[in-house]
This record gives structure tokens, C-alpha cells and sequence, in this order.
């Protein structure tokens, strides 16, 4: 069954979708070394943030801290948690990393993954203390440096 607007008063159409092609979006280089990014998504409102991930073979991410929870599945090859080995994620897993988890992925043979982040990411260096934070802003801000012209929604 389908709305009809009211002809009196007619309300002009809104934005209610959003597409992209990732196939046809360039690789940037991310916080994490030997893993690159390309931003699907960012919300200026919520600070939530889509991503495509890919991690080379043998990429080390730093240890960090989830300040909002992530939502992950993974494409291609595969990750785990540096003090969990026996606990891999691989192509077809999808993992809900919740709000304030802290660790360290290892990536042996590479992969790419899908994520959505529910607030920014901050790295911790050995002793727990910040030293670096990644969000919503700062993915736009890396995208649109490279001569894109995203504008997250509000």
C-alpha cells in the first residue's frame, strides 16, 4: 500500500538513503600500520563511523581501547586477539567488540573487514595511558584530504 502525500499541503521529499560503490573507492592508509580504510559512512550526530578495513599479512594493530562498541564481520582472511591465538576470527565471522574493550589484533595472513564504530578508538601505550584517539572526525577529515569530498550525515 502506498502513502500518498497530502495535496493541500504537500511535504517535500527528504533524503532517506545513501549510497556508495567501495569497489570503486580508493585504499587510505589508517591509524593501525599495514591496515588502509575506506570510509562508507560517518555520523557527525551519533560519532558512529562504517568502515571497510584491510589488514596486510602480518599487520599488528597497537593496543587500543573501544570508547563506543564495534561491530565487525570479517570478508576475507582473518584476525585474532594477540593474547588469544586459539580464538581467530575469520572470513564469515561477524564479532561485537562491546564499549570499553581493550586489546591488540593480529592479522598473520591478512584480511578485510567490515566494521561499524559506535564511538572513537584510543590507542594506549604500555602503562594504559592514552596517546592517541581516532573518530567520526577524523576519518572525514583523512578521506577528504584525499581529494574526496564526503560530508557525514547529522
Amino acid at each position: 500500500m502506498s502513502k500518498q502525500a497530502n495535496q493541500s499541503n504537500p511535504t517535500p521529499p527528504t533524503e532517506t538513503l545513501f549510497t556508495c560503490h567501495p569497489q570503486d573507492m580508493q585504499w587510505l592508509p589508517w591509524a593501525m600500520p599495514g591496515a588502509h580504510f575506506k570510509l562508507l559512512h560517518a555520523n557527525a550526530t551519533t560519532g558512529h563511523f562504517t568502515l571497510l578495513i584491510r589488514f596486510e599479512a602480518g599487520a599488528v594493530a597497537p593496543i587500543h581501547r573501544h570508547v563506543g562498541a564495534v561491530e565487525g564481520y570479517m570478508i576475507e582472511g582473518g584476525f585474532y586477539y594477540h593474547d588469544e591465538p586459539e580464538r581467530p576470527f575469520n572470513a564469515g565471522c561477524y564479532l561485537w567488540e562491546n564499549e570499553g574493550a581493550i586489546h591488540q589484533p593480529v592479522s598473520p595472513n591478512g584480511g578485510v573487514m567490515f566494521a561499524v564504530f559506535h564511538g572513537p578508538v584510543e590507542g594506549l601505550d604500555a602503562d594504559g595511558n592514552v596517546i592517541g584517539r581516532i573518530n567520526w572526525k577524523w576519518h572525514v577529515e583523512k578521506w577528504n584530504a584525499a581529494g574526496n569530498n564526503y560530508q557525514p550525515s547529522v
